[in-house]
């Protein structure tokens, strides 16, 4: 009677068989490999949306950094100092005081917008200039006043006169002693206004050290202590921006043709009011410039495997922009800003 109890205790006592462990290793790995499937697939796509993420935020940065620029060109303090003097076109690299475009024999004030169409300048104060790049420059003063007293060496400042005994309608200097112009009270100094001169351009790389990064990106060089100062990137991977500007051609302020470069004959393409003259000058064009539309190319910042860029973009010229053949995604992102410091009085 024992000899069968034994025999039935050992067989439940029985462990894996070969098979069975090797079923069971099978049926983990490719859990395993299931899950390792999963979590690359989520980490590229969590990658993806970070790159399209990083993408939006430099196109609409770009757009906001210019247009908000743009909206302050032209500012030259309480007085509407560009109706009532000349215009003057100062070079994008221009530092020196008798060169930024303000002078009072006669009353003459630097243009708010002007633009450079590609390889038009040089500009070796803007390092890295992409071949492709159109440059914008902005020109206007600080919307901060300073005291007279608080001057700093070397730096440009305006003040305008506000007293009808001054004799002059503003000075423009790097020196404290020259600011003799008085408020409205004729008694006390007048304040000042820190000369701005920002431009705004590609360049081909982003850190550009030796070698460079080659991220093509949008950066900013300002007028500062009497120099302009190294850029500063705005957003990487800008792969081209054009401006077209509005031109008001009756003097309302607001426009009515809107070209790639005012500083040219545009009578065959502006028909839309009559008695125009193009050929006037190209600064007067400039200073009739009272909007500008702004159109930026960003592209992420990785690849994106298996993806081709076959598509053509409109940047607002004449033919498209065309398809790139490469990893990289791309938008355009557009925004029309007004020059309100130029179209405000003209209304």
């Amino acid at each position: 009677m024992t000899m069968p109890r034994t025999h039935r205790t050992r067989r439940l006592q029985r462990g894996m068989s070969l098979i069975e462990l090797m079923v069971g290793m099978a049926l983990g790995l490719l859990l395993l490999t299931a899950l390792a499937s999963l979590y690359a697939s989520t980490s590229q796509s969590r990658v993806q949306l970070g790159n399209s993420a990083t993408q939006i935020e430099n196109g609409r940065y770009a757009l906001d950094i210019i247009s908000q620029e743009v909206g302050l060109g032209g500012f030259l303090g309480d007085l509407n100092l560009l109706g009532t003097s000349a215009i003057a076109t100062p070079d994008v690299c221009a530092a020196a005081t008798n060169a930024l475009g303000f002078s009072n024999s006669p009353a003459t004030v630097p243009v708010a917008i002007y633009g450079y169409v590609p390889g038009a300048n040089a500009a070796p104060c803007l390092p890295n200039l992409s071949p492709n790049s159109e440059i914008l420059v902005v020109r206007r003063v600080s919307s901060t006043v300073t005291s007279a007293s608080a001057v700093a060496a070397g730096q440009a400042y305006l003040q305008d006169s506000f007293c009808s005994t001054d004799t002059s309608p503003f000075v423009f200097s790097a020196t404290a002693t020259d600011f003799t112009l008085k408020d409205k009270t004729c008694t006390n100094f007048a304040d000042l206004r820190q000369v701005s001169v920002r431009a705004f351009y590609l360049a081909t790389c982003d850190r550009c050290g030796t070698g460079g990064d080659s991220i093509p990106t949008l950066k900013m060089v300002e007028f500062s202590s009497g120099a302009m100062q190294p850029p500063n990137s705005i957003a990487q991977g800008i792969d081209d921006v054009h401006f077209i500007y509005g031109v008001d051609m009756d003097g309302n302020g607001s426009p009515d043709c809107y070209v790639a470069n005012p500083g040219i004959d545009n009578s065959a393409a502006c028909t839309t009011v009559s008695g125009y003259n193009w050929l006037a000058s190209a600064a007067t064009n400039w200073s009739n410039v009272t909007a500008v539309r702004i159109n930026v190319l960003a592209r992420t910042l990785g690849v994106s495997p298996g993806w081709i860029d076959t598509r053509s973009y409109d940047m607002g010229r004449s033919t498209l922009t065309a398809p790139f053949n490469d990893g990289y995604k791309r938008h355009v992102y557009a925004e029309l800003a007004r020059v309100a410091n130029v179209a405000g009085p003209r209304e």
